[in-house]
């Protein structure tokens, strides 16, 4: 059975259909080989997109909108300019502090990466970094956006593994942190080789009126994480409260945006759900079909009997993860994996919660890589670059993020401390 899912899936790949669509072929032909009615299929496909949590991927892509244009966003920025804008790098330090404040309101890389880049690219351009360095900057702190909560990542692996998403928002809160560091570092040895970037004299002053300024935008993930910590709400309701926070002081306090621009922003986060759900549904009733036939259980038995050590199982599980994130964008990777590798892990004694987060990390990874990192795309159409000079710029940005990929592996705890600590209530 996963023979024939993965023929009919890479067969409908390779001759031009969405993944939605391949993985709906897929399908088909599994229910016909399992001798299972179309009506039961449906069934899963629909039970799969019924959920209540999923209502929070919708509430945390219009948050998103609503930040970039309505003042938020830039905000945002302005702070981060007067927090770190006098380390060696200047603006590129400021670029992966902004990154990290933006991803813990919108939960999209690429989100962050449009709206970050859009702002920093032609400023980092005028102090001296190349358009690849600049741009190389902005691609790899946009991982950190999936990592820090929330996470649209985060949010599907819960749904579809049937872990705590609370929990999985916790537990991205010190990786995301040292995400940062290590490309805050990154950045500081490259800024400095190729003498770019104007550092700005520290000024308390100034980082006290910016701070001001954007105090009421560091607000939301506040309100996000300090309500899921204290329990107040679950990730979807942290959701819903974060946008109509944003609402609030976009359109009453900031008054950047009106409601007539509500419309197109709605619009366009109505399109990017639906292609989320449909894609969720179709791979749903993959998973059922799947488990059905006992392919997580063998999958389970093979890696057993190559290996029951944990990190030996985690080095495989990322490593086949990288792989994956090369051909194949990170919504499908994790819909499609996430059931089948989840009870893999388990099974060796590794926790749901660290390896969900470990999984969105990996296949973050994975949107910076060619050929098919979609975030890769958004900074060379936003740098004005080309792929291979992006990738060349890149590595030592990839070889900063494999370097906190191999310590979360090593130390554990990194991911699993806060969660437990902290007790995140419910999903």
């Amino acid at each position: 059975m996963l023979w024939i899912f993965l023929l009919f899936l890479f067969a409908g790949i390779a001759v031009g259909l969405p993944i939605a669509f391949a993985l709906a072929l897929a399908a088909l032909a599994m229910m016909v080989v399992a001798d299972v009615s179309a009506a039961l299929l449906v069934e899963q496909a629909i039970r799969g997109v019924n959920s209540f949590p999923l209502l929070a991927i919708p509430f945390f892509m219009l948050v998103g909108e609503v930040m970039s244009t309505g003042g938020i966003a830039r905000r945002l920025v302005n702070f981060a300019s007067d927090l770190v804008g006098f380390i060696t790098g200047g603006l590129g330090q400021v670029n992966v502090a902004a990154s990290m404040f933006f991803g813990g309101i919108s939960g999209s890389a690429v989100a962050d990466a449009s709206a970050i880049g859009g702002m920093m690219i032609p400023s980092m351009k005028r102090q001296g970094y190349t358009a690849p360095h600049a741009t190389s900057i902005t691609v790899s702190s946009a991982v950190i956006g999936i990592i820090v909560p929330p996470s649209i990542p985060m949010i599907l692996y819960g749904i579809v593994t049937e872990t705590s998403i609370s929990r999985l928002f916790v537990g991205g809160l010190i990786p995301g942190v040292l995400i940062a560091a290590a490309l805050m570092v990154t950045t500081y040895i490259t800024a400095k080789k190729h003498h770019a970037g104007q550092t700005q004299p520290f000024s308390l002053g100034r980082l006290w009126k910016s701070f001001r300024s954007a105090s009421l935008a560091l607000l939301l993930p506040v309100i996000i994480v300090g309500g899921i910590l204290g329990g107040v709400f679950t990730a979807t309701e942290a959701a819903v409260a974060a946008l109509f926070y944003a609402l609030f002081i976009s359109i009453f306090v900031y008054r950047e945006i009106s409601v007539k621009d509500l419309w197109p922003m709605m619009v366009r986060t109505t399109r990017l759900t639906g292609m989320v759900l449909f894609l969720l549904a179709m791979a749903m009733a993959v998973a059922w079909l799947l488990t059905t036939s006992q392919v997580p259980q063998g999958l389970v038995t093979t890696v057993s009997g190559i290996s029951t050590n944990p990190h030996i199982v985690l080095f495989m599980c990322s490593a086949l993860l990288l792989l994956v994130g090369v051909v194949m964008d990170l919504t499908p990777a994790m819909v499609i994996l996430a059931p089948m590798m989840a009870p893999v892990a388990v099974a060796t004694g590794i926790d749901a919660v660290y390896f969900g987060v470990l999984m969105s990390f990996v296949l973050g990874i994975g949107l910076v890589t060619p050929p098919v990192g979609t975030v890769l795309y958004v900074g060379c159409g936003i740098g004005g670059v080309r792929m291979e000079q992006l990738v060349r710029s890149m590595i030592p940005f990839y070889i900063a993020l494999l370097a906190v990929l191999a310590l979360l592996i090593i130390f554990p705890q990194l991911i699993l401390w806060l969660p437990y600590a902290a007790g995140a209530a419910g999903s």
